[in-house]
């Protein structure tokens, strides 16, 4: 059965066939190749429905609309400002408020591409006044826009909770301290590459406007990240619901607070969540039939057993899992290789003894990675667009990036009390 799956899947994928289109079609061969009397048609359209029908996968429209209302609405921009006025005039201080700017919009969209977009859109253009080169600058934001999925609310570890049957709070949580310190470690860097340069900062005295002024009015944009989470972790509203109260409060914010809430940027918001999210879903859909598929024909049980014989140590199973998600991030979008490959390899490493949590926040780094790794790098494309450079370029400017959090996904790997922690203290897991 794995033959004519595999053997199905990935000529379709080299011809650039969508992942949702593969997956249902492979699916549809192996069951007329093995079960030729199940109508395949119906079951396919029961899995479809089936793996949609679920209240925590509401959660990705409303968090995507969420992030393109933080865009339109001037809440990204507030959040920039005071970035700004915390980094001033050091050594690559304006980048570095472009990393601390992606990281409060990451505790808010939960999206890398909408972070690049939304953040990139407003901090390339002044990175280039301030002197920064156009490939470092691209290169800069594509790289801290990453950070987008691993900082909670998430739409990859939603997607990763559904997959396995883990609580997204749990997912949330852990992706707290691994998100931070991808931030930091990406601001050190960035300190050290711009002292070479003479790279700076704005003096806060050229930012113009009184700096009190401009944190007061960034509080209603700095206060979503805390309504949100903190109504998820206090246990006032799920993760689905807290996704409900962070549209309507970017809708009363943008319009009454900051005035820049119109029909026109409200239908495109409404237009580009809805795209995004049907995607998601059909692909979704295809996914579920893939995993019943995978079930019966004990396919995790035949990897599990494989890869024993091969090698009984955990780290180095780990590393192999990585290696193969980080391949697979160049061809591969992130939520593809959560629904493709987390029914596949997490009974593998569960039984290696790492645990399910700290595996699927990896996992999620691991397709954050992908976003930066070319042909795909959808996150690298977009800084590349809006910084106008050449594609060498911005790829040169981004290999010391891509290899500071490479490093930061060994030490969560070796240390996976990081990723823990915070599940442990709330006495979620043991």
């Amino acid at each position: 059965m794995l033959g004519v799956l595999l053997g199905s899947l990935f000529p379709l994928l080299f011809l650039s066939v969508p992942i949702a289109v593969c997956l249902s079609l492979c699916t549809v061969v192996t069951f007329w190749t093995f079960f030729p009397s199940t109508p395949v048609d119906m079951m396919l359209a029961q899995s479809i429905v089936a793996s949609i029908d679920s209240f925590a996968l509401m959660a990705i429209p409303y968090f995507m609309l969420v992030g393109a209302l933080m865009e339109s609405t001037g809440l990204a921009e507030k959040l920039i400002n005071v970035a700004k006025y915390i980094t001033g005039d050091t050594y690559g201080g304006l980048a570095g408020a472009g990393v601390v700017a992606c990281m409060f919009f990451a505790a808010i969209s939960g999206s890398g591409p909408a972070t690049a977009a939304a953040i990139g859109a407003i901090m390339i253009p002044a990175l280039l006044k301030q002197g920064y080169s156009r490939e470092y600058s691209g290169a800069m934001i594509a790289g801290a826009s990453i950070i987008g999925p691993v900082i909670p609310p998430s739409i990859l570890m939603i997607m990763y909770g559904v997959a396995v049957g883990v609580s997204v709070s749990t997912m949330f949580l852990a992706g707290f301290f691994p998100g931070l310190f991808m931030g930091l470690a990406l601001i050190l860097y960035n300190y050290f590459y711009s002292r070479k340069r003479g790279y700076r900062g704005v003096k806060r005295s050229e930012l113009g406007g009184d700096p009190v002024k401009v944190f007061i009015e960034a509080i209603p944009a700095m206060l979503m990240p805390v309504i949100v989470l903190g109504g998820i972790y206090t246990g006032i509203f799920t993760p689905t619901e807290s996704s409900v109260i962070g549209v309507v409060y970017s809708l009363l914010v943008g319009r009454f607070v900051y005035h820049k809430l119109n029909w026109s940027n409200y239908k495109k918001a409404l237009v580009d969540a809805a795209i995004t999210t049907a995607t998601i879903m059909l692909l979704q859909g295809g996914a579920q039939t893939f995993g019943r598929l995978l079930t019966m024909g004990k396919i995790p049980q035949q990897i599990i057993e494989m890869m024993h014989t091969v090698t009984s140590n955990p780290v180095i199973i780990m590393l192999i899992v990585n290696f193969a998600f980080l391949i697979a991030g160049m061809f591969i979008d992130g939520n593809s290789i959560v629904i493709l490959f987390a029914p596949l390899f997490t009974p593998l490493v569960v039984s290696a003894g790492y645990n399910i949590i700290h595996f699927g926040i990896i996992m999620v780094i691991n397709c954050s990675i992908g976003m930066l790794t070319p042909p795909l790098g959808g996150n690298l494309f977009i800084g590349q667009r809006i910084a106008g450079c050449s594609f060498e370029g911005i790829l040169k400017e981004e290999i010391p990036i891509l290899l500071v959090h490479i490093l930061v996904l060994v030490l969560l790997i070796l240390f996976p009390d990081i990723t823990l922690f915070l599940p442990r203290a709330f006495g979620l897991i043991k």
